[in-house]
């Protein structure tokens, strides 16, 4: 990456939750509610300020009931065939960079579906 080029950030809404979902660092709970929020962010649209708003009560420590990184890891997550990683991002441009992370955001939203949705029923 070029030094603190700004272009950069456009895509850390995804890059942070796209790492720690592959990495199984949420909790359970923090695993399903942050895959979901990255599904949002991929497919929908969702912009960082939107989820904010939308979600202030799940994400704020003193409302919400569960813990986002410590407690029970969600089972599973280390069995799943990641179509695309962190190693696959290309730094060289700002361009190249944002344009592999959404790819990659996309493929850990695809990739996670099926272990969420079983997890969920």
């Amino acid at each position: 990456m070029e030094g603190n080029d700004p272009a950069y950030y456009a895509v850390h809404h995804l890059s942070v939750p796209a790492y720690y979902l592959q990495h199984n660092m949420y909790s359970l709970e923090g695993w399903l509610a942050v895959h979901k929020l990255l599904s949002e962010f991929v497919f929908e649209g969702l912009m960082p300020q939107q989820a904010r708003e939308k979600y202030k009560h799940n994400f704020d420590s003193k409302k919400r009931e569960f813990s986002i990184v410590r407690g029970q890891k969600l089972p599973g997550v280390e069995q799943i065939a990641w179509g695309f990683t962190v190693a696959d991002v290309r730094l060289d441009t700002a361009e190249h960079y944002c344009e592999d992370v959404r790819r990659w955001a996309r493929q850990v939203c695809e990739d996670g579906a099926a272990l969420a949705a079983a997890s969920r029923s």
